[in-house]
């Protein structure tokens, strides 16, 4: 397991880009992936207002997500389909064609399955071989289709951008709250240089992971997923897993505790209480409708850790 880093401490005028109103006091990370809880505790008290002013934002953003999903689902099942290997099959005018062909072509005057004029073989040495089968000529070779594609692969890929896309709601959820306070730009600020923070203890993760594919900068705090898991395939396949667990729980975990030390224990508390909402409501959803809520409970373990 990764020894913390004792002496990371960052300024948190510097981490928000400005001064804020709330406490001013450095932000050291002392992350610990030993063994957490996942039970999600029940909600703490906040104005019914704040309260329904979220539900309504979430439930606007679990729509979006929900279009997401299925239009990650479309484009996997489309690749699926564009990578399967072709098999070649006559079209219906070809057999059709065919079967013209056969048709009204005449038969032979001779149907008989003997032909008298061929050489007798000598007893006991069978029938003579086939034209085929003299020497110097190639028999024809039936090479089988290629494979199509490991659908289980592709499935798998499929569950890690979505896993992805919903711990990426975690920074959205952030954003949600801090934006109103302290204002859209030190809340993007914030959520970008927490990124360059995970990167420092986990390069091998987060190289380049808050650039998109075109060469742009992502500077809302977002990070690309395809350059996350691509790479997390050049980790070592036995502890891939667990090093990406502790890169995004150290990222959610700078960034909780950015808002502590800026803001106060009191927000860092409605924050952890509505990403702990986010997540039972999804997996209240996923169990309804039967399907695997694994995900959500390991990003359940993430707030855990915080």
């Amino acid at each position: 397991m990764r020894k913390p880093d004792d002496d990371l401490k960052i300024d948190i005028s510097e981490l928000f880009g400005g001064d804020l109103s709330g406490p001013s006091e450095k932000l050291e990370e002392t992350v610990d992936m030993g063994e957490v809880p996942t039970a999600i505790p029940g909600p703490l008290s906040a104005s019914p207002e704040d309260e329904n002013h979220f539900q309504e934002w979430m439930n606007s953003r679990n729509i979006e997500l929900e279009a997401k999903s299925q239009e990650l689902e479309r484009r996997f099942q489309e690749s699926s389909i564009t990578d399967a290997a072709p098999v070649e099959t006559l079209s219906s005018g070809e057999l059709l064609g065919g079967a013209a062909e056969e048709a009204t072509t005449p038969a032979p005057a001779s149907a008989s399955p003997i032909d008298f004029n061929a050489p007798m073989s000598p007893p006991f040495m069978g029938p003579p071989a086939p034209e085929a089968a003299v020497a110097g000529e190639s028999t024809p070779s039936t090479t089988p289709p290629a494979p199509g594609p490991d659908l289980e692969e592709l499935k798998r890929l499929q569950a890690e951008h979505e896993f992805l896309m919903l711990y990426d709601e975690f920074r959205n959820i952030i954003a949600y709250e801090l934006k109103d306070l302290v204002g859209e730009k030190k809340t993007l600020t914030m959520l970008g240089r927490t990124v360059e923070l995970a990167r420092e203890k986990f390069p091998e993760v987060f190289r380049n992971a808050n650039w998109d594919s075109a060469g742009n900068l992502l500077e809302d705090g977002s990070v690309d997923s395809q350059r996350l898991m691509d790479n997390k395939k050049a980790l070592d396949p036995q502890r891939a897993d667990e090093v990406l667990d502790a890169a995004l729980a150290t990222l959610l975990k700078l960034r909780l505790q950015a808002v502590e030390k800026g803001l106060g224990t009191g927000l860092k508390n409605k924050v952890r209480v509505h990403l702990y909402q986010w997540i039972s409501e999804k997996t209240q959803k996923a169990i309804r409708e039967g399907k695997n809520a694994a995900h959500l409970k390991r990003l359940s373990s993430y707030v855990a850790s915080t």
